[in-house]
């Protein structure tokens, strides 16, 4: 019998970071949901080379919904996942992805307080569609991580306020102090120290339009400003620096289909060296940058969902990060139920980011396997 699965719920399901959920137990004032992943992982950065990165994950999500009077609700969630074999640590990590509370209002909006998506994400995310590798040109995750501490992505320690009608979309966030990278061992007073960057604060503010024909376009401003102390300098940030993005995008959905786009204007937000580097000397940096990737797919009634990305980060920044950046991918991934699916994605990156070092090309992919519970 031929497999038949609506495309916008395997283009959800497809993104492995977005764990499902069932109900548990409902009644007429109260609601509890969980679900989860599990996800498996093998990415060969390099074609040809030795490095392997290969992770088993689990992700589980509780959330539970309390209705206050007719239109006012509270609700609470929180998702954790196990990594076994991190690519980042090559360690066993438990990390903690979202966990907030958030009180709606039929007229009011939402005010959400926690580690939640941000206010950026919300326009951000129409270029938030990968399975294997991250969107580059468009900064959710620069830092390496989930985004957590420039609130690209789910941003730590927010307090968030929503409000949509008539396709009409309105959100922004304010950041508390949060933690960031560390610096690499310097020498003190014959001592050996690290130096980690602190969040001062952070905002957001974003705003999109969706059309009943399938077009969204929406706009963000995102700004992170940082502190350093013992005057120390980290991967290009000082004490003091803002990190900021102006963001511009688009997506086109219908049926099985869509195509997104979105410019960033960035300031300290984009990692040169993020994608590795020609000289083993030469650390990654944070530089300013114009950057542009555009995505597409299309979700078939068979399961199958083919789909392309391609970015550009042209960089102008201090101590010779002034070069440029393209990534590119292509994938496929089938699901085989509207809960598992199995994707392959290989990617090529043209390196030119650092004056005085030679450009270079690397070829990788790798595939993914998510069953969602």
């Amino acid at each position: 019998m031929k497999l038949k699965i609506c495309s916008a719920v395997i283009s959800t399901l497809l993104l492995a970071g977005q764990a499902s959920a069932f109900t548990l137990y409902e009644d007429e004032q109260t609601k509890f949901d969980i679900g989860g992943v599990f996800v498996l992982d093998a990415f060969q950065p390099v074609f040809g080379e030795d490095d392997i990165f290969s992770a088993s994950r689990s992700i589980l999500n509780m959330g539970v919904e309390r209705q206050i009077q007719p239109g006012l609700t509270m609700d609470a969630k929180f998702e954790w996942d196990q990594f076994l074999n991190s690519p980042t640590s090559g360690r066993n990590n438990f990390r903690n992805r979202l966990g907030y509370v958030s009180i709606n209002s039929d007229e009011l909006g939402n005010l959400r307080f926690g580690k939640q998506w941000s206010a950026y994400h919300d326009v951000a995310r129409y270029m938030d569609n990968l399975i294997i590798i991250d969107p580059d040109a468009t900064p959710i995750y620069s830092e390496g991580t989930d985004g957590g501490f420039a609130a690209t992505g789910r941003g730590d320690n927010l307090v968030a306020y929503r409000y949509s009608n008539n396709g009409v979309n309105v959100s922004a966030h304010y950041g508390f102090t949060s933690d960031g990278e560390e610096s690499a061992p310097f020498e003190d007073a014959g001592e050996t120290k690290t130096v980690k960057v602190k969040r001062d604060y952070n905002y957001a503010l974003s705003t999109s339009y969706d059309f009943e024909s399938g077009l969204s376009l929406g706009v963000a401003y995102l700004e992170n400003k940082v502190e350093i102390t013992n005057s120390q300098e980290v991967n290009g940030l000082e004490d003091g620096d803002k990190q900021t993005a102006l963001t511009v995008g688009g997506q086109y959905v219908a049926g099985g289909l869509k195509v997104a786009a979105v410019y960033t204007k960035g300031e300290n937000i984009h990692k040169a060296g993020l994608q590795g580097t020609s000289n083993p000397e030469t650390s990654a940096k944070w530089a300013d940058a114009d950057a542009v990737d555009v995505y597409a797919h299309y979700a078939l009634e068979s399961g199958f969902r083919p789909y392309a990305y391609a970015s550009h980060v042209d960089f102008d920044g201090e101590d010779g990060v002034d070069g440029d950046r393209q990534v590119y991918a292509v994938g496929l991934s089938y699901a085989f139920t509207p809960g598992a699916t199995l994707s392959v994605e290989v990617k090529r990156n043209e390196l030119n980011e650092f004056s005085g070092e030679s450009s270079r090309t690397d070829n990788g992919g790798g595939f993914n396997f998510a069953w969602a519970f």
